[in-house]
């Protein structure tokens, strides 16, 4: 029998968040925070109305999410197959990214308190109150995150 010289495909094995583990993890931290949602407004579910166990945790719902979420995270992050040898290691997006959610962040802070004490009513940002400081402080972090990845 002869050997055939033609190299055989090797299959790669799917990491990151082509892991199926961590792309459901991670639905399920997004569908569990929607949940979280409706617990905490005055709003039930559409078409379904209360969900007696998702409603007694309460503000723990997001959490809970951000707990599943962190494990997706890890997930895919510990699945991510070798790069090849040679091959650059950062995002090549990382610098616009850090700079638009730096930009982002700081214009979500600012607008909060230019409109803080006027009768100016934007529907769901004036709602969210202080956690619009939270919410502005988050995407400055994620700048940092963005700026680690830059290479």
């Amino acid at each position: 029998m002869a050997k055939n010289d033609t190299p055989s495909k090797v299959r790669t094995p799917r990491g990151g968040w082509k892991h199926p583990l961590a792309a459901l993890l991670l639905l399920v931290a997004i569908g569990w925070a929607v949940g979280a949602f409706f617990t905490v407004s005055d709003k039930s579910f559409p078409k379904v109305g209360e969900i007696p166990y998702l409603f007694d945790i309460g503000g723990w719902n997001f959490a809970i999410a951000a707990v599943i979420a962190f494990v997706a995270s890890t997930i895919a992050d510990r699945t991510r197959p070798e790069p090849e040898p040679g091959t650059p290691r950062g995002m090549r997006f990382a610098a616009p990214l850090m700079l638009a959610s730096a930009g982002i962040g700081l214009l979500w802070i600012v607008v909060f308190y230019v409109i803080a004490g006027t009768d100016i009513d934007i529907p769901v940002y004036s709602d969210l109150g202080d956690w619009n400081i939270v919410i502005g402080m988050g995407f400055i972090v994620a700048a940092f995150g963005f700026a680690m990845k830059w290479e």
